[in-house]
Parts: C-alpha cells; sequence; structure tokens
C-alpha cells in the first residue's frame, strides 16, 4: 500500500512538471470569449520562456518584446504574470487546457485560446547601419554632483514643465501620437505607432493619460489613478516627466531646436536613468508641457533583453 501511494505521489509530481513545460512555447492568440461575446481574429504572440520571461509580439512575423515575468502555480494550476506594461500580462490565469497544440485559460473573467507555433516567421538578422541605431553613452555616475548625490533640486529647477503646466496643456487635446522604432537583438528595426490618450474629465478636474493597448484594441490605464488639476502640487515631485515615465537620477543637459510635426521648437534635453535601469534621452518640448519631441530607451542588456528605442512625435491633436 506503502509502494502505491509513493508511486500514486510520483506519478502527480510528474503530470504537473509535464503540465508546466508544455506551457512554455509561442503561443498564438486565436479567440476569447468575453460576457458572452467570442471574438476572433486576433494576431498576437503570447511566448513563454524557460527561464520565466514573458515576452509578445504583435504577430508571428513581429519582432517580440519582453513584457514581463511569469511562473506556474502547480497547487492552483494557475498561470501567475507580472507586467507594468499591460494588465493582459498581468495577473493570474487559469488553466483550461493545455497540450501540445493548444492552450485556453480563464483570466480576468475572459476566456482565451491559443494554437501552439513552433517559431516565430522573423525577418533575417541584420546589423542595422550605425547611424540608425543611437547609443546613450552616460552612465550612473555621470549623473551624480561633486559629492556622489544627487542634485533633485537644482535640476529640478532647469526643467521647463511644471505638472499644473502640463495638466492644464493636455487637458486640451485627445491624442499624442509617436512613431517607435525598434532595434532588438541585430534584427532588422521595427517601426510601429504609440499613441497616447488624455481623459479629461471637467466634471471632476481630473485628467488621465491612457495608452493604446494593440492587444485589447482599446486605451488602458494600467494605474487607474487619475491625477487632480485642483491637487496638482501633491503630484509634484514625482511627475516632472508626465505623462513619460519619471526619471531617478537625471541631468539637464541643454536646449536644441528640433524639428517637429508642428515646426521647429525649443526643446530642453533631460539625460537620466528610470527605475527599469534603462538610460533614457529626453527633448521637452518648452511651450507644450507633457509632449516630447523624441525619446531614446536603450536597455544594456546581453541578447534577448537589451534594446533601443526611438520615439518621434508625429502627431498632437
Amino acid at each position: 500500500m506503502k509502494k502505491i501511494t509513493i508511486i500514486a505521489i510520483l506519478l502527480f509530481a510528474f503530470t504537473l512538471q509535464a503540465q508546466e513545460s508544455k506551457i512554455i512555447g509561442n503561443w498564438q492568440l486565436t479567440t476569447v470569449i468575453d460576457n458572452g461575446k467570442t471574438m476572433d481574429g486576433f494576431k498576437t504572440v503570447f511566448i513563454f520562456s524557460e527561464k520565466g520571461i514573458l515576452n509578445a509580439a504583435r504577430s508571428s512575423t513581429s519582432e517580440p518584446m519582453q513584457v514581463g515575468t511569469w511562473k506556474y502555480n502547480k497547487k492552483q494550476k494557475i498561470i501567475v504574470m507580472t507586467s507594468d506594461l499591460d494588465k493582459d500580462f498581468n495577473g493570474e490565469a487559469t488553466i483550461i487546457k493545455v497540450n501540445d497544440k493548444e492552450l485556453s485559460y480563464k483570466k480576468d473573467n475572459a476566456i482565451l485560446y491559443f494554437t501552439k507555433l513552433e517559431k516565430l516567421d522573423l525577418p533575417p538578422e541584420i546589423e542595422p547601419a550605425a547611424t540608425e541605431k543611437p547609443t546613450l553613452s552616460f552612465t550612473y555616475n555621470d549623473l551624480l554632483d561633486e559629492e556622489d548625490g544627487f542634485d533633485f533640486e537644482g535640476e529640478a529647477a532647469k526643467l521647463p514643465w511644471k505638472i499644473e503646466n502640463v495638466l492644464n496643456f493636455l487637458k486640451d487635446f485627445n491624442d499624442i501620437i509617436y512613431t517607435v522604432t525598434s532595434f532588438r537583438d541585430g534584427r532588422k528595426p521595427d517601426s510601429f505607432l504609440v499613441s497616447s490618450r488624455i481623459v479629461f474629465d471637467e466634471a471632476e478636474q481630473t485628467i488621465d493619460v491612457r495608452e493604446y493597448s494593440f492587444f485589447q484594441k482599446d486605451y488602458i490605464d494600467m494605474n487607474e489613478n487619475p491625477i487632480s488639476i485642483n491637487n496638482s502640487e501633491n503630484y509634484q515631485e514625482y511627475l516632472y516627466f508626465f505623462p513619460k515615465e519619471k526619471l531617478d537620477p537625471f541631468k539637464v543637459v541643454g536646449t536644441e531646436m528640433v524639428e517637429t510635426v508642428l515646426g521647429n521648437l525649443e526643446c530642453t534635453i533631460v539625460e537620466g536613468i528610470n527605475i527599469f535601469d534603462n538610460k533614457v534621452k529626453y527633448w521637452m518640448i518648452n511651450d507644450k508641457p507633457g509632449v516630447f519631441a523624441k525619446i531614446i530607451i536603450v536597455k544594456d542588456e546581453d541578447p534577448p533583453f537589451g534594446y533601443t528605442k526611438v520615439y518621434t512625435l508625429k502627431e498632437i491633436k
């Protein structure tokens, strides 16, 4: 009897391990059932990597990007995903079915169906021209003052925007659109659009910035925390670079006239590092608070985790 129990335990553990290994791979989203409504025609690919890295691509022919991390809870049979990018990649998903060809799970009251892809149909690897891929040579120490500290007040005083200026300027606009060129792992650069929607609630006197999710086909806000215009002083310390990411240490390195879709505009140039240790360079349009003429983000990591992204202002309306 004891031997039978041990064998049963081993078989159960083997089954759980096998189920986890089947999750690893490239999964093409095909169908979503949400509140009884069935939606098809998706092209998004979820990539559950062996080392707990969660990548995603807009299609099987698009360059994947890291969107978060994942792990499998064997006891509860759920995939736990963590992401600051998109709520589709954040939260718990209860496994319904998984085998060598199919994966389905329930998440946020919706059921998602996937089919297995053996590999992505990516373009051949080529080395981008040196002039196409910018580099950011500064280091963390370059952003410190002579006493090895960060002069937060001194640098902040040089910035062209204050949070109340940003809020009052953005409330008159609906969308800000950037063209993004992404360089990853020596492959051909991939370009796409990023659209930010400005949501101004006149009754509540709040403003929110929502990023368009190509996966959800809707504008979403990961924080879901609108900022009160009447209490903007409470946000001043944290949101100098609103609506983009706050930089931890930074230096104001000068001003420059930049050609944009809105004409030649004077910009304040800032170099810094954000909370994810990305190097960031901002061109902040002086007389258009909250709007950046250009942004460069560089992640210095070994493949496949390093990347360079260049945001160029395309439209503001």
